[in-house]
């Protein structure tokens, strides 16, 4: 290794004595398989700067490599440029734009470093030329990795890289799942009133804001039992309409003139309430929590910790308001949602328009939806085969392109001729009119009968029981 070292400074003193006049081009530049081979049969170190056209070479450390170089270099160090897009054992390192330092020794790589530390680079073209002047004296091994091979770095790079790749893909899966069960639970709510719920803010729970009082704890219990607001908005609602579809006391009593002073006095919040379960976390209904969280809606007859009683305005106004009987929530969906009265089961409502979209899109596509979430009717990934296709496209269109797993949304269009939410997410295919709107939303999402299923399963079952008798 003294010998090695001696070398190296011989051949620094000798660099050194040249004169300006003699100074040759820092850097060989490399574009070709041509110029590529005759790189690689030079001897010594060759410390080659790999990029991409695109980008060009890390100039920022010209400076360091000509100072390594004046002081060190001699004819056993060689700088090139390597310009990877037209250089086949360099493919790997297209389109990128970090710097990249490829070691070459006797035709092979030797060793490999990534990113613009001067210091490391530095340290590292002496290690690898005291190595290959070793190796050239007959004192050293040259270890090498086939230029088709990730280098150790390369590989702890690519694992990095694929675990975040997974965990971003998880997290994206993780969000889109659950933006899609929301509109999933939605759709149940306008084709099914019996799972849900409704709850009503006072105005003077409004007034005082989502931030404290009723407001906030009933938000809390609903987080902690897992429970989801499908739909939140204000409503100003006519005393003597309401009093009357709520049943907010007797007609001349003392509970309905104080229900319509405060009805007068500003609007009303209404919620819609659902959960994915059939129970919450707690392993109770979601009809068991309110009833136990807001109590009746008479304040006075309500538990004092209840939030009827607790953030009541006067003895009449309760702090929160929920139909006491299942049977009561219709005529309060009615007045709160009266969009959920159109749909009936499977049955299309009068104006619709549906979307076909890739599956793969379901990210992109229930972002760009939000914004029109209170016309979204029924969103689900469906397996859309020929039979669909024909009857959408038509049977001298139906070319396959429409079918396999697909995101299959239909939403209201209020009297629009086209939807133009839909069309400005570019789907696979979209509804061109309200009357096919209705005929693909019966198609893509067809009314079930359960009670019908039970009896055919029922008759099916008797069939095989009860052989057939040749009179």
């Amino acid at each position: 290794m003294a010998q090695s070292g001696a070398k190296v400074a011989a051949l620094a003193r000798r660099m050194a004595g040249r004169k300006k006049g003699e100074a040759t081009q820092l850097q060989i530049e490399v574009s070709t398989e041509e110029e590529w081979e005759k790189l690689l049969q030079k001897e010594g170190l060759v410390v080659i700067d790999v990029y991409s056209g695109w980008c060009g070479p890390c100039v920022g450390m010209l400076g360091n490599l000509k100072k390594l170089k004046l002081e060190i270099g001699g004819e056993l160090l060689h700088m090139a440029t390597a310009k990877a897009d037209e250089i086949e054992t360099l493919t790997r390192f297209r389109n990128k734009s970090e710097p990249t330092w490829m070691f070459v020794a006797g035709g092979q790589m030797v060793n490999l470093m990534f990113g613009a530390n001067a210091p490391r680079l530095c340290r590292m073209i002496l290690d690898e030329l005291a190595k290959e002047t070793a190796v050239l004296n007959g004192e050293g091994e040259r270890m090498t990795i086939p230029f088709n091979e990730l280098t150790p770095e390369e590989k702890i790079r690519k694992e990095e890289e694929e675990r975040r790749r997974l965990e971003a893909q998880a997290a994206e899966e993780e969000a889109t799942a659950a933006k899609l069960n929301a509109l999933r639970l939605l759709s149940l709510a306008r084709r099914d009133v019996d799972p849900l719920h409704l709850v009503l803010l006072p105005p003077h729970v409004v007034t005082a804001g989502p931030e404290t009082g009723a407001w906030l704890e009933l938000t809390t219990a609903l987080t902690e039992a897992g429970a989801l607001i499908l739909e939140e908005h204000q409503v100003e609602l006519e005393p003597e309409t309401a009093s009357a579809a709520l049943e907010l006391g007797a007609e001349g009593s003392e509970a309905r003139r104080e229900w319509s002073i405060a009805l007068q006095s500003g609007p009303c919040v209404a919620l819609l309430l659902g959960t994915l379960l059939e129970t919450t976390e707690q392993g109770v209904t979601l009809a068991e929590l309110l009833r136990e969280l807001i109590g009746p809606p008479i304040p006075l007859e309500a538990p004092p910790e209840s939030l009827s009683h607790k953030y009541r305005d006067g003895d009449h106004i309760p702090g929160l308001w929920a139909p006491s009987e299942p049977e009561k929530r219709t005529s309060a969906v009615a007045l709160l949602f009266p969009e959920l009265q159109e749909a009936d089961g499977g049955a299309a409502p009068v104006e619709v328009a549906v979307a076909l979209f890739e599956a793969e899109r379901q990210q992109e596509i229930l972002s760009g939806l939000q914004g029109v979430a209170e016309k979204i009717l029924a969103v689900a990934l469906r397996q859309v085969g020929g039979h669909e296709e024909t009857v959408l496209l038509g049977a001298e269109n139906a070319e396959g392109r429409l079918m396999g797993e697909r995101l299959v949304v239909a939403m209201r269009t209020d009297g629009e001729e086209r939807a133009e939410a839909f069309e400005l997410l570019t789907p696979l295919y979209v509804s061109p009119d309200p009357v096919m709107g209705v005929r693909d939303f019966q198609l893509l999402f067809p009314a079930t009968d359960k009670k019908d299923d039970e009896e055919t399963d029922a008759e099916e079952a008797k069939d095989k029981q009860e052989p057939l008798v040749e009179e």
